[in-house]
């Protein structure tokens, strides 16, 4: 939930380098001759943003197909050179989980939109569908499947794309108190805008919860749902399960909150019962009343009974604070309580489909470079060979004193935060 803005950009050509301001690569009234710069520049100049981010930071700029139009993007994986609050800056892919896909599985486009390569198609071919026992081990926790998962994106790890591209996975002071499910709603869509799955656009296929029956987000989850139906296309539903209540969890229908204009989601027992199995502590968590993000893919919709019904193939789920911060355990939620109290800027990187990339539980940025953070949950004896394999990592990678832990498991107290920089 950033707010990113233009810096000025320097242009070099034939010897001479001038600099433009945000006001004149954006303002109306200086549109024609900043085109009249760009089409100069096109192809000959050298391009830098002068954001205050580390790093080259070059740019190029490109035309639009079938059009008279030029715009200015990023290098192909420049993005973490960028100030946080440019408009070309994109998350460090080797700070979480996103680092262990291979290479076109996440793929930036010439015109500034992102593909990615899903497990299962938004468009369904004329092939058997995947049953419930057949459903893709989004949270498998063995090597073997985990490296198969790297050459594309399950349902979970398209779940931690879309939270960490809408910047959801990070928290600043000025964001409390200004997150619920209509922010969250208009934070994925404008990702899902700009991101294809194979050669359909993301924005055509998700239908978000949205808390109210009124205004245009319900009409617009319908209308996507009623396409979908008609073309054979499968959705992706993003929303929190609804309060749990006793018996809910073997209820037909999955239970959501923010259900207008989205289809009834019908589950088969099966793949409940496979969702329990991997995401045991997210059950957990939403039985025990905390809040849980659901990400469900279908097979396209049908009508039935004068209603739209869509049948769930996989289920993702993914354990949140009450300030929409993704955690994994009891310990992450205490935690993130406590650096939000304390008003403190932070990010939690998410694991995507990986379970052998190294990296912590937080990054605590408001402390010069970022200080990672490390919650200690477990105390089982293939997780205290993990834990060494860690520390090793990070005393290595930082220095030893140059990054935080908390040994929750053993009982201890929270320690203090480190502190912050001037």
């Amino acid at each position: 939930m950033k707010e990113y803005k233009s810096y000025p950009v320097e242009v070099s050509l034939a010897g001479q380098t001038k600099t433009y301001s945000p006001e004149f690569q954006t303002d109306d009234q200086f549109a024609y001759a900043w085109k009249k710069v760009l089409v100069m520049a096109h192809g000959k100049a050298v391009v830098r943003c002068l954001c205050a981010g580390m790093g080259e930071k070059r740019l190029s700029i490109h035309s639009r197909s079938n059009s008279d139009r030029f715009h200015l993007a990023r290098f192909p994986e420049t993005g973490p050179e960028h100030a946080e609050d440019c408009v070309f800056y994109s998350v460090d892919p080797n700070a979480s989980g996103m680092g262990a896909y291979k290479r076109g599985v996440i793929q930036e486009l010439d015109d500034g939109n992102t593909k990615i390569k899903l497990k299962i198609g938004l468009q369904q071919r004329v092939t058997k569908a995947p049953t419930d026992n057949e459903a893709p081990a989004s949270n498998s926790k063995t090597t073997s499947q985990s490296r198969v998962s790297q050459s594309s994106m399950t349902l979970l790890g398209l779940l931690h794309y879309l939270w960490t591209q809408a910047a959801l996975n990070t928290w600043t002071p000025a964001m409390l108190g200004k997150r619920n499910l209509g922010v969250v709603h208009h934070h994925l869509m404008r990702v899902a805008m700009t991101t294809y799955a194979g050669r359909v656009k993301l924005a055509q296929n998700l239908l978000i919860g949205t808390p109210s029956p009124e205004g245009q987000q319900p009409r617009l989850n319908q209308a996507k749902a009623i396409s979908a139906s008609n073309e054979r296309r499968r959705l992706v539903v993003a929303a929190p399960l609804a309060r749990h209540r006793e018996g809910l969890e073997n209820a037909r229908t999955l239970p959501i909150s923010g259900f207008h204009g989205i289809p009834y989601l019908d589950m088969g027992s099966e793949l409940w019962q496979i969702t329990k199995r991997r995401f045991g502590s997210e059950v957990s968590a939403w039985i025990a009343g905390n809040p849980v993000m659901m990400f469900a893919q279908t097979d396209p919709p049908k009508t039935a009974a004068g209603a739209l019904q869509a049948h769930v193939i996989d289920l993702a789920l993914m354990w949140m604070t009450k300030d929409w911060i993704p955690v994994d355990s009891g310990f992450e939620a205490l935690l993130a309580e406590r650096l939000v109290q304390e008003n403190r800027r932070f990010e939690k990187p998410l694991r995507f489909d990986s379970h052998e990339h190294v990296f912590p539980d937080f990054w605590l940025k408001d402390t010069g470079a970022p200080v990672p953070m490390e919650v200690w949950g477990m105390a089982t004896p293939d997780y205290q060979a993990r834990k060494q394999e860690k520390i090793a990592h990070y005393d290595s990678s930082y220095g030893p004193g140059n990054w935080w832990s908390w040994n929750g498991a053993a009982g201890d107290e929270l320690p203090e935060l480190p502190s912050r920089s001037l």
